[in-house]
């Protein structure tokens, strides 16, 4: 193991003020690292080519049923599972993320879009975060779950607990309470629509959607099949929980890291308003260099040797993303926010994961980043910076709380 004198922090206040710049230096001084801190042990590895190949790509040796965090979360049902379950539950639910079903929520995206502009319009300025990057994500979790839009700050409220006791309480089980919350809401909801289909007496099948039910996510799983049968009710739970966390958080902080990146440095706005065929280009290169989740954990189901290491089964391991994508054996200019930067190179980033487990929500995640970046071009021209941001008080994820903001 290299740098064995190096020591990191991923909570200290360093790492925390620029992420970025500190996995780097994690992957140039030690890109095999053994932390053991107050709460946590665990090793992380920062290679991208490794996370890539020997991480991400299938490896049975590590799993991802035990949660995504420094410690064993939630059980092993529905996405939270291995190969060859895993795939089976992903081709269950992909139908709703197939380009038809995209198109129909981009539609939805350039609605909500369009209102938060409106509201934002009859003022000056204000907090971009809480005027648009974290109402439209949180919005278009309720459209696609089937939940009242208009409740999309309680449904954040209970994201934010949950990931709060999920990455950054050590207490084994601490997340049990919120879901205390959260579970018994999302079960009244999947009765809602046992009632709907039993009304029908129809078998149910996705040609019921948009008819007998309405067409959502809490529907499709009614109706879907894994490997032969019905889901499970805590398999359409651990879908609405999916789309809970994993619907809001990493696109709010998408689409507020861009902002900023962009509003930092006036001329990269400038840029992308002079040539809106970048903005694809500029959200690939925001989720490289800024990625929401800094870092991601699998857990070793037996001995693994890594870098002459002997980790014993059940060790976790955390896979620094944010160097990985910053790696200057695969980027150019590694270092440097580029819009402009090729689009394929942009695109070869971790941010949206690898492999099996590569993020279903991806193709919707960019979808809203373009819709926004497009009608705020369009409609919010003069958009600046208006005071300091903040940034989330998290050590697994990146984005701002606060970005103050002018368009007048």
């Amino acid at each position: 193991m290299s740098g064995e004198n190096y020591r990191f922090d991923p909570m200290s206040a360093k790492t925390l003020a620029d992420p970025g710049a500190a996995y780097s230096e994690l992957r140039e001084r030690c890109p095999f690292h053994h932390y053991k801190g107050e709460h946590y042990e665990f090793y992380i590895t920062s290679d991208y080519e490794e996370i890539k190949r020997d991480i991400l790509a299938d490896n049975p040796a590590w799993s991802f049923k035990y949660g995504n965090a420094a410690k064993d979360t939630i059980s092993e049902v529905g996405f939270k599972t291995d190969p060859p379950f895993h795939m089976a539950f992903r081709a269950a639910m992909q139908p709703g993320l197939l380009p038809k079903a995209v198109m129909r929520y981009e539609r939805e995206a350039e609605t909500i879009a369009g209102e938060l502009i409106d509201r934002m319009l009859e003022k000056g300025c204000g907090d971009f975060h809480d005027e648009f990057a974290l109402p439209l994500p949180a919005q278009m979790m309720c459209v696609m779950l089937g939940t009242k839009r208009s409740d999309y700050l309680h449904y954040k409220h209970w994201a934010d607990e949950l990931q709060l006791q999920l990455f950054h309480d050590p207490t084994p089980g601490s997340f049990e309470v919120i879901l205390g919350q959260i579970l018994p809401h999302f079960r009244g909801l999947i009765a809602e629509r046992r009632k709907l289909l039993e009304a029908s007496a129809a078998e149910p099948s996705p040609q019921l959607l948009g008819n007998v039910l309405p067409d959502d996510y809490i529907s499709r799983s009614l109706v879907a099949k894994v490997e032969g049968r019905p889901l499970t009710e805590e398999e359409i739970l651990n879908v609405c929980l999916a789309f809970l966390t994993g619907g809001q958080e990493t696109t709010t902080g998408l689409i507020g890291n861009l902002m900023w990146r962009l509003l930092q440095a006036p001329e990269r706005w400038e840029q992308l308003k002079a040539d809106p065929s970048l903005i694809e280009s500029a959200v690939e290169e925001s989720l490289r260099y800024d990625p929401p989740v800094l870092a991601h954990f699998r857990t070793s189901l037996c001995p693994v040797t890594m870098h002459g290491e002997q980790l014993p089964e059940r060790t976790k391991l955390m896979f620094n993303i944010t160097g990985a994508n910053r790696d200057p054996k695969r980027f150019a200019d590694a270092e440097s926010f580029r819009i402009d930067r090729p689009l394929a190179e942009a695109r070869a980033h971790l941010s949206f994961g690898n492999g099996v487990h590569f993020c279903m929500g991806a193709p919707v995640a960019r979808m809203e980043a373009k819709v926004a970046m497009r009608l705020l071009i369009e409609r919010l021209p003069k958009l600046r910076l208006d005071g300091q941001p903040e940034r989330f008080e998290s050590w697994m994820h990146w984005g701002k709380t606060k970005l103050p903001v002018r368009w007048d």
